[in-house]
């Protein structure tokens, strides 16, 4: 990746700021992807599991609302 990216900016460096602006907001969603994880498994382990018959549910709410997944 750390080649590709050198590769890029060997091109045009112009683009080095909208490639930087790219790649600050791929870490902020994956960070905040990842704290909806965090939450979850916090949730599991102090209740339970989420079972099948919820997710069934929450599943066909979304295909309802057209929300792709």
């Amino acid at each position: 990746m750390q080649e590709a990216l050198e590769e890029l900016m060997a091109i045009d460096g112009t683009k080095k700021l909208a490639i930087k602006r790219a790649f600050i907001a791929e870490v902020t969603r994956r960070r905040r992807n990842q704290g909806l994880l965090d939450w979850i498994a916090l949730w599991e382990s102090e209740d339970e599991p989420i079972d099948q018959a919820h997710l069934n549910c929450a599943d066909s709410v979304l295909d309802r609302q057209g929300v792709p997944r």
